[in-house]
């Protein structure tokens, strides 16, 4: 589950996560995660909890797995943090206004229409089946494994 995770991440962090333009007008660019710094660490985080999910299927001993699993855990949330924070301020952002090259007064001067894109729902959503994931892997790094020869 923590894999799905990563994986809605990292598709959130290069989707598109707002799409801005003047209002009546054909013209509009859309913002993907990637070109503002909230994406790129979405981006990571998505790395992290992969790395960390792969970890926990390679280390040997029950508290490396629990470290590893509450690493995903901890890239989760601050993925999902993100999205939330993105989604509840995004279309007011100074990062979305830079990344456009738009002064402030001229985008509060023409009205400029922003529409959220599916990016930042994609990275609550993966970071939610993050922490789900890497708790339940968390529970489950205490027991032995018998498919593992190392396990007892």
């Amino acid at each position: 589950m923590a894999s799905v995770g990563a994986l809605l991440m990292g598709v959130g962090a290069t989707v598109t996560w707002i799409t801005v333009g003047i209002p009546n007008e054909t013209a509009h660019t859309a913002i993907r995660g990637t070109d503002l710094t909230d994406g790129v660490v979405v981006l990571l985080c998505a790395v992290v909890t992969l790395a960390a999910v792969f970890a926990t299927r390679i280390v040997g001993s029950a508290g490396a797995r629990q470290a590893a699993s509450a690493l995903a855990a901890i890239a989760g949330l601050v993925a999902g943090a993100i999205g939330v924070a993105f989604l509840v301020a995004g279309k007011d952002r100074d990062a979305v206004i830079e990344a456009l090259g738009i002064p402030r007064g001229m985008w509060l001067q023409f009205g400029v229409f922003r529409d959220l894109g599916p990016g930042a729902y994609l990275a609550v959503l993966g970071g939610l089946f993050a922490v789900v994931g890497s708790l339940m892997m968390v529970l489950s790094a205490g027991t032995a494994d018998p498919h593992r020869p190392d396990a007892a």
